[in-house]
């Protein structure tokens, strides 16, 4: 099986819908991995998973770590491909004793998050599903590095190349994404970065 032209297939047919912020627009991808609407193929969990670990500096990490909610699938197969523990960064509190709450700014929202059950000196690899303007990666990964986490590596299967949030992400942090695609929306419609 071709998942990787399976997902390149989803996202041409993707739709693509304006979500507004103020006096900004924002063209928001929905595909199934990047939403999970409508149903993501299982062919393209266990591709992504195992694409994006082969990418990854896996051995070095004690934990797999995913924003909620659309990490969560991806950060799920990575684990289930490498062996390696699962951490989600949730969109609730569960008042812990060491947990860590991030104030996420993306184009469209400013939410919270919070980080649990990661330790100073441990190391993780840090997975979502798609990057846009990076604010997410940027608040969580400055959030591992104040409690002395290391991000050995960060992986995304779906990049809109032209928001630049890769690039943000590592200008912030020093650290790199990796990404398996790269797309941009051009005239309302998701065309694959390069082809347009």
């Amino acid at each position: 099986m071709d998942w990787l032209g399976l997902v390149k297939q989803d996202l041409l047919k993707a739709r693509v819908v304006k979500i507004r912020q103020g006096r900004n627009a924002y063209d928001y991808i929905v595909n199934p991995l990047s939403s999970g609407v409508p149903a993501i193929p299982s062919e393209a969990l266990w591709g992504c998973g195992y694409e994006v670990a082969r990418m990854l500096d896996i051995k070095a990490a004690n934990k797999i770590m995913a924003p909620e909610a659309m990490g969560f699938h991806i950060g799920a197969s990575v684990s289930m491909v490498t062996g390696v523990p699962l951490l989600m960064i949730r969109k609730r509190s569960y008042f812990l004793p060491d947990e860590v709450k991030i104030t996420k700014r993306t184009a469209y929202e400013e939410s919270v998050m919070y980080i649990n059950g990661v330790a100073k000196g441990e190391g993780v690899v840090l997975v979502d599903s798609i990057i846009a303007t990076g604010g997410t990666l940027v608040a969580i990964i400055r959030a591992l590095q104040k409690i002395g986490v290391k991000v050995v590596d960060c992986g995304v299967v779906i990049e809109r190349a032209g928001l630049a949030g890769a690039e943000e992400v590592e200008r912030e942090t020093g650290v790199r994404v990796k990404t398996l695609l790269k797309v941009d929306v051009v005239d309302g419609k998701v065309v694959l970065a390069g082809e347009t």
